[in-house]
């Protein structure tokens, strides 16, 4: 049989019609089933993310992180993944890797708030506080009434005593969403624009919520601390005391207040105690290593920097408290090496330059110490404190022009500065000047009587002058101060000698002898040499 053309071309069409419609199902069913699994693997990796969040909440770190890195394994991109590892990261203070995990979870979904709110924490754990308030707009552009966010912000604000922008923040919350931290935040913002009438208004508020937040009263007192206002902390804390458990809180800020009130030895109690109960408390720590230091306790309070160094190794603050303690302990190369380090977390800090030159006087390091202290001055050069210590270094170097020009430019900037004058009566009198060392001396126990080292020295040179009347009663005093400075005693032997005391002058001599083989036994030259300034000290 023949088959007309048009009918095998019918045929033909429909069988190419069937394949494209097997072929259309089979693609309809390879895309529902690719949906379906990738459906499924989000709904697992949405687990997964999850169960992480409650292992993190839970303190258990490692099982979240093999939770997420699994997510992450599949989709690199997870934004929520990319934040509770950069979550993680905070919490370990790895805080260099958490910013950049944080930064790619915002690059990828530019309005998680909860990434945002991380980031800022990153800032705040590293003192960067432009960058915690700039993160924490950026926030508050995403939910401008959000409690959390807008607290933080105001928390941010009072760092730089910015009261008016903390106060516009915390405003921005509505009132039946207020927390309970951000009453003490409310309180700051107040009593920083001197309204103590409205910070007081909050009272009635902090009680009653203080029933299910004992921590809260608490938190106040320390605001009321900040603002001097020790009675009304001391009588928050009473409060507070009758609502047991006591926490590290409550005795930090019941130590704090005995420390106002001059109550040394309650504080340290209070203080210790607060140390008992979170040993890696850095507060605690601190508000401890301050008592010890105004005591002059400087090893232990040096003692209790080195712990927190240990649970906050990069943090600057950290790092300036141990640098300046250890100059102060007389651990010198521990001061050099803090100092170190903080340059290089913060280069742009011009505070830890001057630091690490005073560091590096105090070790004998005076070509570095001459260096570091000139870039200093190039940065602040109306800083008398860094001409007095680069005077301080040229003397160690024998550099005396140069010495004396950095301390009389010091005296200008600051006519008080006690120990440039000490220092020019003492280049003065290395160059057998005494003529002129005598007016810097004169002119430094008239600022301060209690200059031993100044006494002494003037002593020395009006018993040179055989002006003994003069030395006596410079070298009597010096001897009084500083009773355990060997060469004092010598100077005093040869006056009484002279002046045919000769019991007085055996009694000096033997006290002498005795010092001497104490502190540096061997052959010794007294009188020879000056006794030589401490260095110029930053705040501790």
């Amino acid at each position: 049989m023949i088959v007309p053309r048009h009918s095998y071309s019918k045929k033909k069409i429909g069988f190419r019609s069937a394949r494209r419609g097997v072929a259309a199902f089979a693609l309809f069913f390879f895309i529902l089933l690719s949906f379906l699994t990738a459906s499924a693997a989000s709904d697992e990796n949405s687990q997964k993310i999850s169960h992480a969040a409650t292992l993190i909440q839970a303190g258990k770190f490692d099982e979240a992180e093999a939770q997420l890195w699994d997510v992450l394994k599949q989709n690199p991109e997870n934004a929520p993944a990319l934040n509770l590892l950069g979550s993680i990261r905070l919490r370990q203070k790895r805080y260099a890797e958490s910013e950049t995990l944080l930064g790619r979870a915002i690059s990828l979904a530019p309005d998680s708030l909860p990434a945002r709110i991380n980031l800022a924490r990153v800032f705040e754990a590293q003192s960067e506080t432009d960058k915690e308030i700039a993160t924490l707009l950026e926030a508050v552009r995403l939910a401008p009434t959000d409690a959390e966010v807008n607290s933080n912000l105001a928390a941010a604000y009072l760092k730089q005593n910015d009261y008016g922008r903390a106060l516009e923040a915390l405003r921005r919350i509505p009132p039946s969403h207020l927390p309970d931290k951000a009453l003490p935040l409310l309180a700051a913002s107040y009593l920083g624009q001197g309204s103590i009438k409205e910070a007081r208004a909050l009272v009635p508020s902090v009680m009653s919520r203080s029933a299910k937040n004992p921590a809260l009263l608490v938190e106040f007192a320390e605001v009321l601390l900040d603002f001097d206002l020790v009675p009304d902390a001391f009588a928050a804390l009473q409060i507070a005391e009758k609502q047991p458990p006591l926490t590290s809180e409550f005795f930090l800020a019941m130590g704090r207040v005995r420390e106002r009130k001059g109550e040394v030895v309650l504080a340290e109690k209070n203080f210790q105690r607060a140390v008992d109960l979170s040993p890696k408390s850095l507060t605690a720590l601190q508000a401890l290593a301050h008592l010890f230091a105004d005591q002059g306790k400087w090893e232990k309070s040096l003692e209790l920097l080195t712990r927190c160094r240990a649970i906050a190794p990069d943090s600057p603050e950290i790092l300036r408290k141990f640098a300046a303690t250890s100059l102060h302990a007389g651990n010198a190369a521990d001061a050099v090496e803090a100092a170190q380090q903080l340059i290089k977390l913060r280069p742009d800090e011009v505070e830890a330059v001057y630091l690490l030159g005073v560091a590096q006087l105090q070790n004998g390091d005076a070509e570095p110490a001459r260096a570091t202290l000139e870039k200093y001055l190039k940065l602040r050069p109306a800083d008398p404190l860094a001409l007095l210590a680069l005077g301080m270094v040229e003397v160690n170097l024998r550099d005396f022009p140069a010495a004396r020009t950095n301390f009389e430019q010091c005296i200008q900037l600051d006519p008080q500065q006690v120990e440039a004058y000490y220092e020019l009566g003492s280049i003065s009198k290395d160059q057998g000047d005494a003529p002129a060392a005598i007016p810097y001396l004169e002119k430094a126990i008239g600022l301060n009587p209690a200059h031993a080292r100044a006494q002494a020295l003037l002593g020395q040179l009006y018993l040179s002058q055989r002006d003994y009347s003069k030395a006596q009663e410079h070298l009597t005093r010096a001897a009084a101060l500083a009773p355990d400075v060997p060469d004092t005693h010598y100077q005093l032997g040869l006056l009484f000698a002279r002046l045919n005391q000769h019991d007085r002058a055996e009694q000096e001599m033997e006290q002498f002898h005795k010092l001497k083989e104490k502190k540096n036994p061997g052959p010794a030259q007294p009188g020879s040499k000056p006794a030589s300034s401490p260095p110029p000290y930053p705040p501790s």
